[in-house]
């Protein structure tokens, strides 16, 4: 079952598309560039992927991949790094003016710093949240610049995947 999709990236539709080939081989484009890889769903719901074919960076460096609804985007980890998706504005599931600044548990993991409270004044960027999670910390910013407006989870405590973390409402002039 083939999947394509359009994202916001740095400010531009950007489109996403993933093909099976054979069994575990898939074939995934984002905008220009067409990666393949060898894949498998992970218990925790994660995915571990292997770089194949000729034109990949890291041919059998395996790593691991994880995904999570972030309001009306998607946040992904990848290699070490966190990303969140938002469907271009104007089309259906899309956010008008981009991320609607909740914060979500890309994974299963552990608050380690939650970094605001309530009323506080965040810029979009702004490390909100790091939560520990496959030996490794995440930071999680809102993507909006803003007011804090819900907390939702404290240093320590052990989150879902999904599950809201912070609500940052932007402020109108």
């Amino acid at each position: 079952m083939s999947t394509r999709r359009e994202y916001l990236r740095a400010g531009a539709a950007v489109a996403v598309s993933a093909q099976p080939i054979a069994g575990d081989h898939w074939r995934v484009r984002v905008g220009e560039r067409t990666y393949e890889f060898r894949v498998a769903a992970l218990g925790d719901g994660g995915v571990r992927y292997v770089p194949v074919g000729p034109d990949a960076d890291a041919v059998g460096k395996a790593d691991v991949a994880y995904g999570a609804p972030a309001g009306k985007g998607y946040m992904v980890r990848v290699a070490g790094r966190t990303f969140t998706l938002l469907s271009p504005a104007g089309r259906k599931g899309g956010g008008g003016g981009g991320a609607d600044g909740t914060v979500r548990a890309p994974m299963t993991g552990t608050i380690m710093k939650m970094m605001c409270k309530a009323g506080d004044r965040v810029a979009a960027d702004q490390t909100l949240v790091v939560l520990s999670a496959m030996k490794m910390e995440h930071k999680l910013a809102a993507g909006i610049a803003g007011v804090v407006k819900k907390v939702a989870a404290s240093d320590g405590v052990t989150v879902e995947q999904g599950v809201e973390l912070v609500v940052v409402e932007k402020e109108t002039a």
